[in-house]
């Protein structure tokens, strides 16, 4: 028999779309508490008959919430649910939210910050070792990577060194891939954001772009510019995969949001990444098969 066909399953399975991940982001929240065991796990059926594969935790604790044993433990629930429901669980960790504004101290002060952060996420991810029943299948890094604050060399190089380090940090405990997520706005150049994305991934990190529709900052014609230079099918673009935002971001000061329309979310559902990297979506509490069962609001 010709070994031919051998060669080309070989190929196929070394391909990024054998691999390609396509998940949903999960922003835990402590009003998430009060959904029923039997709910919940019929979410994460339905979510994998769909098609979906990996769940990410956006974070295991934010700010002082899920630092209670008894919302830890419901979160903990939560995770291994998705696991018995044939997900992978890729677990978010330490979620600062002063992350933005503690980026306009002096450089001193941040590398000490984000010294701290490295510890805090270390902590976290032991603690769901040693208590969670949880394998994790990769760690997530909350704070999001933007192309305003680390546009200098000289800015940029204490976050580098802190993603290395804390990925090194996370390997020597438990080795999973380490994934964090990056935005863009229009403060770099196309190629100068993948610049930063390829800075981010030379660090040992996952990095994963989020589309900016939700967002609306840009135009569509914009956004596939950066989208790209940073995520597209060139082998110099670094991007793992792209985060499709479904929702529509209200106006005004203090963030809101809303579903997209459900015919635009199932559009973006088919879709795949270019060449066949990771899709993920933003987030499951504003798509239609989590209707009745959290709230978006």
């Amino acid at each position: 028999m010709s070994k031919l066909p051998h060669l080309l399953l070989a190929l196929l399975l070394a391909s990024p779309l054998a691999n390609a991940m396509k998940g949903v982001f999960w922003q835990p929240q402590l009003r998430d508490n009060p959904i029923s065991e039997a709910s919940w796990q019929s979410l994460m059926h339905n979510l994998r008959q769909q098609g979906f594969d990996t769940l990410i935790l956006q974070w295991t604790r934010y700010g002082d919430a899920f630092t209670q044993e008894h919302d830890r433990t419901l979160l903990q629930h939560k995770a291994a649910a998705a696991q018995r429901a044939g997900l992978k669980v890729i677990v978010g960790l330490n979620a600062d939210p002063d992350f933005f504004s503690r980026q306009k101290q002096s450089a001193a002060a941040q590398e000490s910050y984000l010294s701290r952060l490295r510890a805090l996420d270390i902590q976290q991810a032991r603690l769901w070792l040693d208590t969670a029943g949880v394998k994790p299948d990769g760690w997530y890094l909350s704070a999001e990577i933007d192309d305003l604050n680390w546009r200098s060399d000289a800015a940029r190089q204490p976050m580098l060194t802190w993603l290395a380090d804390t990925r090194r940090a996370l390997g020597a405990i438990s080795d999973r891939p380490v994934y964090i997520s990056s935005f863009f706005a229009g403060n770099m150049a196309p190629q100068g954001y993948s610049q930063l994305v390829g800075q981010m991934k030379a660090a040992g990190v996952n990095v994963w772009v989020q589309d900016g529709t939700g967002v609306g900052k840009l135009t569509d014609a914009q956004r596939a510019l950066y989208l790209d230079a940073a995520a597209g099918c060139a082998s110099a673009s670094p991007a793992r995969g792209v985060v499709y935002e479904v929702f529509e971001a209200g106006s005004g000061k203090t963030f809101s949001a809303r579903p997209m329309p459900d015919a635009r979310i199932n559009a973006l559902l088919k879709q795949t990444s270019p060449c066949g990297k990771d899709s993920l979506y933003f987030s499951l509490r504003y798509l239609p098969v989590a209707r009745g069962v959290m709230s978006h609001e």
